[in-house]
């Protein structure tokens, strides 16, 4: 009985005339189902395209396309496909990222099935628990559903329940070397027999790669122990040698799940794919399973030479006429055979070709530093960069350089006020020598002028603070030393009033021979002594000017690097190009992403330097906006 269903899977109609009604179960796959109706059958008109129908209680299956034939028995054929099809009507848009640590597979499906519009399906069932990591990119959700068992090492399942709604669907493990399930036998339920065996596609030597190009091209050999590629047992190697294949699939960005996937070939190509098409009449015997893909099949046949365990991978039956119904059986699943056979085809045209983006990104950094106060240049990787190749500073170094310098102090009225202290001659005199506008005040020698814990030197103490002489002589005409090189004052804003206290000292005034009522008197000393004392003297408020250039200072020669705060290495040279990524690299063997790095230079002198930073890696055109 073939009913028909609405899109609100009410049921419309019984298709009581139907005819040819064959339906096609493959292991893993959409199933199939066609059947025909007279052209001029009422039921016809309930036959839309989406509409459902199920045969005799059996799975459920939505109309897809449908073919008219006009004779005298023609009528209209009509395709079926289950709905677990109706997973291709909804997509995961952009990229999205599933699984891993945290995740387990069935996280993965529900992940998956909670982007459907409308709920038609939820997970029922899972026998797996890995932690593979995912990664799809406007894929439709079938196809990412199909994905996700892909990566296991062991046979498996897809299992469906259509019989109440939300439609069921189960994940489980296939028993393919239990207790036979289904005998079939010459001269009982084998019709027909016919055997076929394959070597064409045998590998016993995998080089599994994934997403990238060139070098950047994803390998096992981080999780392989530095061996690129998988290989069969001994035993098998020795029955046919050593047979390569490259499997190239760009799906997966994961060295893990790669390696895991490559298991999973390897194993169903490491001996020739043998299929066998069986011709049997199903019967209702005691404790014989009904035919469907996964049971567990014992194939009898005198003319194969030997009895055949295997499972099924795929059943065909015509219920108009069973005798013609069939069951394909493999010694391994069909899609492993299908997905190596697509390869080939695939390494012919493009899969093989260098594609990607390996991307070269710079910045550059040029300011001073001093060996205190080195130049820090803060820098990441970001996560869409998937691969890093390397990571390359080039480093100069140069004289320190500052732009500008003060000159002479310029009051608001434009009249100039200074002060100028000169200290110690060749016989430890001391001259004062005060300034105003140009004018000079007052002059007197002094001798011996000290300050306690320090002879010879000399030092005002102000209110302010103190003012200390410059490290730079003068001298005069006769080369003779006169004083030290005057102070220039701060720029003030407003007036500021001084306080100075000069320490105890002595003056003493020469006196040339000269005469006085007819005497002479020969040149002489008179001493005084000078007890300390304060001089309160004002700086108007005034403005320093300023004159631009370029004035330098220092001479770097040598440098060390520095990242994160901790010194790895030094270059005795003012240029450098250094390998950084080394010196990146985390306790897992890799550069972290998107963390911030500082790389220092501490030159050892004052110096002006120059860094470039170059990073060179593959990145994914993912994440973002299209701006």
């Amino acid at each position: 009985m073939l009913e028909i269903f609405d899109h609100s899977r009410r049921r419309t109609a019984i298709a009581e005339n139907a005819y040819s009604v064959t339906e096609t179960q493959r292991l893993n796959a959409i199933w199939k189902l066609s059947f025909s109706l007279p052209y001029e059958d009422p039921k016809n008109e309930f036959c839309k395209p989406f509409s459902y129908v199920r045969y005799n209680g059996g799975e459920l299956y939505r109309i897809m396309p449908s073919e008219l034939t006009v004779d005298e028995t023609g009528g209209y054929k009509y395709q079926c496909e289950h709905v677990l099809a109706a997973l291709l009507d909804n997509v995961i848009f952009d990229y999205h990222i599933a699984g891993g640590l945290n995740d387990y597979t069935e996280d993965v499906i529900r992940y998956i099935l909670s982007r459907q519009i409308e709920k038609n399906w939820q997970l029922a069932e899972c026998d797996f628990r890995y932690r593979f990591e995912y990664g799809w990119e406007n894929e439709n959700l079938l196809a990412a559903l199909f994905s996700v068992a892909t990566p296991f090492a062991e046979p498996y399942i897809w299992k469906t329940d259509t019989r109440s709604y939300p439609w069921k669907l189960s994940l489980k493990r296939l028993n393919t070397s239990g207790h036979p399930e289904l005998y079939v036998r010459r001269n009982y339920n084998l019709m027909q027999a016919k055997s076929k065996s394959d070597p064409q596609q045998l590998t016993t030597r995998l080089y599994p790669l994934g997403y990238g190009e060139g070098i950047n091209q994803l390998n096992i050999k981080a999780v392989n122990n530095g061996v690129p590629y998988l290989q069969s047992p001994s035993n098998v190697v020795s029955k046919y040698g050593v047979i390569e294949r490259v499997w190239i699939d760009r799906r997966y960005e994961n060295p893990e799940t790669l390696k895991a996937v490559g298991q999973a070939i390897l194993k169903g190509l490491q001996e020739p794919h043998v299929t066998y098409e069986i011709g049997f009449q199903e019967l209702k015997a005691t404790g014989q399973a009904q035919a469907a893909p996964g049971v567990r099949l014992r194939i009898i046949c005198p003319e194969l030479h030997k009895t055949v365990d295997t499972y099924i991978t795929e059943v065909t039956r015509e219920f108009g006429d069973l005798q013609q119904s069939t069951i394909t059986v493999a010694n391994q699943p069909e899609d492993i055979a299908a997905s190596i056979s697509d390869l080939m085809d695939k390494q012919r045209i493009e899969q093989a070709y260098a594609q990607g983006a390996t991307q070269l990104y710079s910045q550059a950094l040029q300011t001073n530093g001093s060996p205190n106060h080195g130049v820090t240049m803060d820098f990441f990787i970001p996560s869409e960069m998937r691969i890093v190749n390397k990571v390359l500073a080039k480093i100069r170094l140069d004289k320190f350089r500052a732009y500008s310098k003060t000159t002479t102090s310029v009051s608001q009225n434009g009249r100039t006020y200074g002060i100028k202290w000169s200290f110690g001659d060749h016989d430890g005199n001391v001259s004062i020598t005060t300034e105003k506008a140009g004018k000079v005040a007052g002059k007197l020698d002094a001798v011996n002028a000290f300050e306690p814990g320090n002879p010879g030197g000399f030092k005002v103490y102000t209110s302010r603070g103190i003012l200390d002489r410059k490290n730079k002589p003068e001298y005069d005409d006769d080369e003779r030393f006169v004083g030290w090189s005057e102070w220039e004052a701060e720029q003030m804003k407003d007036d500021i009033n001084y306080d100075a206290f000069l320490p105890v000292h002595y003056h003493t005034y020469k006196e040339r021979s000269h005469r006085h009522g007819g005497f002479i008197y020969p040149a002489h000393n008179h001493k005084y002594k000078i007890p300390g004392h304060y001089h309160r003297f004002t700086l108007p408020k005034h403005l320093h000017s300023i004159t631009p250039g370029i004035y330098r200072f220092g001479d770097p020669r040598s440098l060390s690097v520095w990242i994160d705060g901790v010194k790895k290495v030094n270059f005795s040279t003012k240029t450098a190009e250094i390998d950084l990524t080394n010196f990146l690299i985390g306790s897992d063997g890799k550069i972290p992403r998107g963390k911030w790095f500082a790389l220092e230079i501490r030159p050892n002198d004052l110096a002006y330097i120059s860094i470039v930073l170059v990073v060179q890696g593959f990145i994914q055109s993912r994440g973002g906006i299209n701006a």
